[in-house]
């Protein structure tokens, strides 16, 4: 069902976050889960040294640690098998680790929650459970419809996930443009996909990229962390 919004001059401005090194840090709390679903499913270690893990999705990390360890392309069964068996041990490693909400992010959720003309999404590659494990730990999951965001469940690509997003917005609100949607991310990965689909993106130096590489992909805005509340808000509206 299209949502229909009338706002005068102002239109609807969408947000689609990214989870890991940008709402938060989890003290590497997925990376356990995937080593013990390994050996757990495979009886051997992966070598997480040779894995590429930031901006990535669950299902490209479950088929690079499977390809590691059999020397062959895995079939889509054996890796959706991968990602179910880690999404099952993640909430017991979140509350094993010391993981933290990053600064100022949850009064910016707070702050756009409670001001009309915004909606806030997730973009991420975290499949669906596995970031509602995430955001629920740290009790952050209420900020955020789940119904119209965009996840790596079955994507190795974070691009075909920004285009199920944009498409579940367009499906979601009546006459949204892509100059209204902000993807929000600290990787390159991040700003080639909001690129992806028109939309304008904020890159922040929160995660393992430092802010000059950021900088190199040319996102629409580039950022050392977060600015407070008001002043984020500026930034997109302005």
């Amino acid at each position: 069902m299209k949502v229909h919004y009338d706002m005068g001059d102002e239109h609807l401005k969408v947000l689609f976050w990214d989870i890991d090194g940008t709402l938060m840090r989890t003290d590497k709390a997925g990376l356990f889960a995937f080593q013990q679903a390994t050996r757990e499913r495979y009886g051997a270690e992966a070598d997480f040294s040779r894995i590429t893990t930031a901006g990535r999705t669950d299902y490209y990390i479950a088929a690079q640690i499977i390809e590691q360890l059999t020397g062959r392309k895995p079939d889509a069964q054996a890796v959706s098998a991968l990602v179910h068996h880690y999404v099952g041990l993640l909430p017991l490693h979140l509350s094993a680790r010391k993981g933290h909400i990053i600064e100022p992010v949850l009064e910016i959720l707070q702050k756009v929650s409670d001001r009309p003309g915004f909606a806030q999404l997730l973009l991420t590659g975290n499949v669906a459970q596995g970031a509602r494990a995430k955001l629920s730990h740290f009790s952050v999951d209420h900020f955020f419809d789940f119904s119209a965001s965009a996840f790596g469940d079955h994507q190795a690509d974070r691009d075909h996930v920004a285009a199920a997003g944009w498409k579940a917005v367009r499906e979601r609100y009546e006459g949204i443009t892509p100059d209204n949607i902000f993807v929000i991310g600290d990787t390159p990965h991040d700003i080639r996909c909001g690129k992806s689909i028109g939309s304008r993106t904020v890159a922040v130096a929160t995660g393992v990229f430092p802010l000059s590489e950021l900088a190199l992909h040319s996102p629409w805005r580039a950022v050392e962390r977060l600015p407070a509340p008001e002043e984020f808000i500026g930034m997109l509206e302005n």
